[in-house]
């Protein structure tokens, strides 16, 4: 690979390891952000949920906008407007401008992340595709352990708005970059760009989120039935506008693809059982076992550095042999691993078992991530990577939203959600009166990510059935 296409791939790593710092990086700092900004958690916790809604939002129409008005000046403008949004998120002087620039933020890490696996693909033939989406999926690994422990030491030494700020050199010097050596190598096609189309299923997706978080904030309210409802009815009047468009969102011609379809329902799947593990594992160790955020972080982070380090070897395998037994087999090793968390899980089990079994788990996520990548885009034509990518994308955000209301509806099985909330944000403790009850609602999570991981699984192994057209 020339010069020039090695530091366009830099960039590329650049932008994943900083979305991937910010998704983690917040968490810790949610009492200091409470106290700086006078603000409940209630309130606060959205600076969290708002960077998941407008990604899941946007994703599939940023992709899509990839295709027709070329992928790497998307990718660029969201670099600018990623950094932007630190900034202001980081001089906010109330929870509104807060949440206010953390959806500008989050804008533009959506418009960086929807075309990051396009522009891979670009500029990577199908042969080498496993390798790059290996380095891809380590980079985003190790970001999420750099976040973990950043946050608890830059809140901890410099404060809650350096979390945001340090985000600003690297994304000034990844726009400059950006700029010079990330070039637009697919084929764009200056055709219209379907508005209405974007506007449905933008609503209908925002509206379904808002159901779920619904759910998992108050339980199942008239407010969320009808918050579905009417995504539902927005996702069927997003069909009938994508009959009629001259250019839609997603193409006829992609869904059909159906190595495409089933590698994205498979990240979807498992999504929606693997980050429910984190969350659960989060209250698990602060409510039970008494520790606070970086402590119980500090053993989750083996498992990301295995992972970050299996990612790079699942990647090379995923190029030498059939990428989807790598990724079949990557989903068989996390459903081993949460019948494990199942089975050992106690008030009292030594804690070295956690970062035994997030080992497992590490390596089974980064087996699955680098093989399912190339297979995505295994059959998808050039002039419709950006598509392809921005609605693969939103598949796993929104196996994500139903992993956290799935771990925060099972948790309030045994305690109230306003205090499975307060324990996931590090501030209290459970009563050890609470403690046998939901260790017995983790179990019957973990049992139910397991399910779900079984379902992707299947589905995954299905592929081998079916041959891929290059």
């Amino acid at each position: 690979m020339s010069p020039r296409r090695t530091i366009a791939f830099i960039v590329m790593l650049a932008a994943s390891f900083m979305v991937a710092v910010d998704a983690t990086i917040v968490v810790l700092a949610l009492p200091a952000m409470m106290e700086g900004l006078k603000a409940s958690l209630d309130v606060v916790v959205w600076a969290i949920v708002v960077y998941l809604l407008v990604v899941t939002v946007f994703s599939t129409q940023l992709g899509r906008l990839g295709d027709l008005r070329g992928r790497a000046r998307v990718f660029n403008v969201g670099m600018a407007l990623f950094g932007l949004g630190s900034a202001l998120a980081g001089a906010s002087t109330n929870a509104a401008e807060l949440i206010a620039f953390r959806a500008v933020q989050a804008l533009g890490g959506a418009m960086m992340t929807s075309n990051t696996m396009a522009l891979i693909s670009d500029y990577f033939p199908p042969e080498r595709r496993g390798w790059a989406f290996g380095w891809s999926s380590s980079v985003w690994n190790l970001g999420a352990v750099v976040g973990i422990l950043a946050g608890g030491l830059i809140t901890t030494y410099w404060g809650w708005r350096w979390d945001f700020y340090v985000n600003v050199p690297v994304a000034a010097i990844g726009f400059l970059l950006g700029l010079r050596y990330l070039e637009d190598l697919g084929e764009r096609t200056r055709r219209s760009f379907d508005i209405w189309g974007a506007a449905s299923i933008g609503a209908s997706l925002l509206l379904f989120s808002m159901a779920g978080l619904e759910i998992a904030a108050l339980g199942p309210t008239e407010t969320a039935f009808l918050e579905a409802a009417a995504g539902a009815a927005l996702l069927i009047a997003f069909a009938l506008i994508e009959t009629r468009a001259p250019e839609p969102i997603i193409p006829k011609s992609l869904i059909g693809l159906k190595m495409f379809t089933m590698s994205s329902l498979s990240l979807f799947l498992q999504t929606a059982a693997n980050y429910a593990v984190l969350f659960l594992l989060t209250m698990y160790l602060q409510g039970v076992r008494g520790l606070n955020p970086f402590q119980a972080s500090l053993w989750l982070m083996p498992g990301y550095l295995i992972g970050a380090v299996a990612a790079s070897a699942g990647g090379r395998l995923a190029d030498r042999l059939d990428p989807r037994l790598v990724a079949s087999t990557g989903l068989t090793m996390q459903i081993i691993a949460y019948l494990l968390y199942r089975a050992v899980l106690t008030t009292s089990t030594p804690l070295v078992y956690i970062p035994i079994i997030a080992s497992v788990n590490g390596v089974g996520a980064a087996l699955f991530y680098s093989s399912n990548g190339k297979l995505v885009m295994w059959e998808v034509p050039r002039s419709l990577y950006g598509a392809a990518s921005g609605t693969s994308r939103t598949f796993g955000n929104i196996g994500m939203i139903v992993s956290f209301v799935l771990a925060i509806v099972v948790s309030a099985a045994a305690i109230p959600r306003e205090l499975a909330f307060q324990i996931f944000a590090g501030l209290t403790s459970l009563d050890p009166a609470l403690m046998e009850p939901f260790i017995d609602s983790l179990r019957s999570a973990f049992l139910a990510s397991a399910i779900i991981m079984v379902i992707a699984a299947a589905l995954s192994w299905a592929r081998l059935t079916h041959t891929p057209r290059q």
